[in-house]
């Protein structure tokens, strides 16, 4: 079975993009799932997470010799340079293709071929190596998420506590509508993360979440030190022994299988915990 290929959305900085598409990894490396994390942001913080050096090449040295510097786009030569830039993680079954260094100049570029990236993916047979492709995309709109869109088979957009997450998640809604006139881009919904209860406001964001998505809040991970910990160390969040951290690791497990991946033959979740 080829890959299912998730991206997220936001068009925002600071709203877990990076920690869901992480976490996620992590839960998929215990559950004995094949991953690849692909890193399309520019600023490279899920590169950053694994220690990959700054100046190291990766993603942008992909488009540099498929040719997008010319003008060109041949999917074939970057397929080539893209299987040699996957690294492997301390994860088991998890792979990494960083950002590198000139991705950064590369998403200043205007490429025409919105189906660049899945098209090199697909000549280097990723998605026939994997169970699952997980893309993480940066803060802002542009060439890079819209091959990264191209590419991914769902989306979803995660909401931190604040009204600007709720509209950039709503604009990420739009942009899926959108793309499906051209291509099948499943819109999984929305999943909330960091939010505190006792907090007024942050209450009052989460009923709008509520009034905007409705039935499309797929899952919702409180503020929990936790959590952030473990993506601060690189660690699994399921490998901690406490038990409500093993109930926030599942949190994450049960909307990949679930809402992204469909997979329900493979979700085992204790009752209560999801929605």
């Amino acid at each position: 079975m080829p890959a299912t290929s998730v991206v997220v959305l936001s068009g925002k900085g600071g709203t877990a993009k990076t920690l869901w598409q992480m976490t996620m990894a992590g839960e998929a490396s215990r559950a004995g799932l094949s991953t690849l994390l692909v890193d399309v942001d520019p600023e490279r913080n899920l590169s950053n997470r694994f220690g990959v050096p700054q100046h190291s090449t990766g993603l942008g040295s992909v488009f540099e010799q498929a040719g997008v510097t010319t003008g060109e786009g041949d999917a074939e030569l970057g397929a080539k340079r893209a299987v040699a830039e996957i690294l492997s993680t301390p994860w088991a079954n998890v792979d990494l293709l960083p950002a590198g260094a000139s991705l950064t100049g590369i998403s200043q570029v205007a490429i025409a071929d919105t189906w660049l990236l899945r098209d090199i993916l697909t000549a280097a047979a990723l998605p026939d190596r994997y169970d699952l492709i997980l893309l993480d995309t940066g803060g802002r709109t542009g060439s890079l998420v819209t091959l990264a869109m191209y590419a991914a088979d769902v989306a979803y957009a995660p909401i931190a506590p604040t009204t600007d997450a709720v509209r950039k998640a709503t604009e990420a809604r739009v942009r899926v509508d959108r793309i499906q006139r051209a291509h099948p881009l499943r819109w999984a919904g929305v999943v909330l993360s960091g939010f505190d209860g006792r907090v007024g406001i942050e209450e009052a964001i989460r009923a709008n979440v509520y009034e905007e998505f409705g039935e499309q809040v797929r899952a919702d991970v409180p503020r929990r030190a936790a959590v952030n910990e473990a993506f601060q160390l690189g660690d699994r969040l399921g490998d901690r022994t406490d038990v409500a951290t093993a109930s926030l690791a599942q949190i994450f497990l049960g909307f990949l299988l679930r809402d992204l991946m469909q997979r329900d033959d493979l979700l085992r979740v204790p009752a209560g915990v999801l929605r």
